[in-house]
C-alpha cells in the first residue's frame, strides 16, 4: 500500500543529507535539491518527475553527482532528461548512452548522458512501499564525452570506469576525453553470416572493435549455428558491398547503419 508520498520521502532522506532546495524549478513543476552527502560528490536530484506519466508504467527521479561549481551542468543535464520525459513518455535506458553531435554544456566535451547504477547502491537507486514493494528508481545520470560514450556504449560503464580510473574522474564537466576515441583499424575483422553470399546488408553494427553485419534474412536458430558464420577483413567487406563504406568510415562505437538499398544511404537505429 502506498500513500503517495514515497518518492518525495525517498528524495528527502537520500544519503542521509538534508536536501538544499534550489528556488529554480524544472519546467516550473519540478524541484531540484541538492544534497552534500559524507563521502560522495554533491548530488542533484529532483523531486516530481515520478508525477510525469510514462508510457511504460515507469515512475523515476533523476541524480547527478557534479563537483561544487559545476551544479549549473547538472541543472543542464535534469532539464534534457526532463523534456524528454515530458514530450516523448519515456525514461532514460539504463546502460545506453544518449549522444548528440555537439556537446550540450558550453566550453565543455560534454554531449552524452547516460544512465547508470549510483555509488549507493539499491538503498539510493530504489524506490520502495511501507511494505518493502519497489515502486520505482532514482535514475543516476552521468555527463560522458562523445570517446567516453562509445567506449560505454561498446565495452559498458564499468569498463569506462576502470579505464578512467574512477567513477569520480568522470565528473569535472571541463575534463578532456579519459579514453581514447574508438576507431575502426585498417584489419578489423567483420563478422557477417553466410547469407550475404545471395543477399545485401540490411544492418552493420560497429561494437568499437569490429563490425557485424546481418541481412535481416536469419532466424535465430541460424544465428546459433557458428557454422554460418564468417570474418572477413573490413576491406573485404567494402569491396563485396561499396554502399556500406560511408557508415564504416562515420561510425561510432555502438551504432548500428541500416540499410534499404544499395545508396549508400542509412539510417542510425542504436546507439
Amino acid at each position: 500500500m502506498t500513500d503517495g508520498l514515497e518518492f518525495p520521502r525517498h528524495v528527502f532522506d537520500a544519503l542521509g543529507a538534508d536536501p538544499i532546495a534550489w528556488e529554480d524549478r524544472i519546467g516550473g513543476a519540478i524541484r531540484v535539491v541538492e544534497k552534500r552527502p559524507a563521502g560522495g560528490p554533491i548530488t542533484v536530484m529532483t523531486s516530481g518527475v515520478s508525477l510525469m506519466p510514462t508510457d511504460s508504467g515507469e515512475r523515476v527521479e533523476l541524480a547527478v553527482e557534479v563537483l561544487d561549481g559545476q551544479q549549473g551542468a547538472a541543472r543542464v543535464a535534469l532539464g534534457i532528461v526532463c523534456d524528454d520525459v515530458a514530450e516523448n513518455r519515456r525514461v532514460p535506458p539504463v546502460g545506453r548512452p544518449w549522444r548528440n553531435t555537439e556537446p550540450f554544456l558550453t566550453g565543455t566535451r560534454i554531449s552524452a548522458i547516460m544512465v547508470t547504477p549510483s555509488r549507493w547502491g539499491a538503498s539510493f537507486d530504489e524506490v520502495r512501499s511501507d511494505d518493502g514493494t519497489v515502486i520505482g528508481h532514482v535514475r543516476t545520470l552521468r555527463l560522458l564525452t562523445d570517446a567516453e560514450a562509445g567506449f560505454a556504449s561498446a565495452q559498458g560503464w564499468e569498463a569506462l570506469v576502470a579505464a578512467a580510473g574512477s567513477a569520480d574522474a568522470l565528473l569535472d564537466v571541463t575534463r578532456d576525453d579519459t579514453v581514447a576515441s574508438p576507431g575502426l583499424a585498417g584489419n578489423a575483422p567483420v563478422f557477417l553470416s553466410k547469407l550475404h553470399a545471395e543477399h545485401p546488408p540490411r544492418w552493420v553494427t560497429f561494437t568499437g572493435s569490429d563490425l557485424r553485419s546481418v541481412t535481416g534474412l536469419e532466424s535465430d536458430a541460424y544465428m546459433n549455428d557458428a557454422a554460418n558464420h564468417e570474418v572477413w577483413s573490413v576491406d573485404s567487406f567494402v569491396a563485396r558491398f561499396p554502399w556500406v563504406a560511408g557508415f564504416v568510415r562515420e561510425a561510432r562505437a555502438g551504432q548500428t547503419g541500416r540499410f534499404t538499398d544499395a545508396s549508400g544511404a542509412y539510417v542510425i537505429e542504436a546507439d
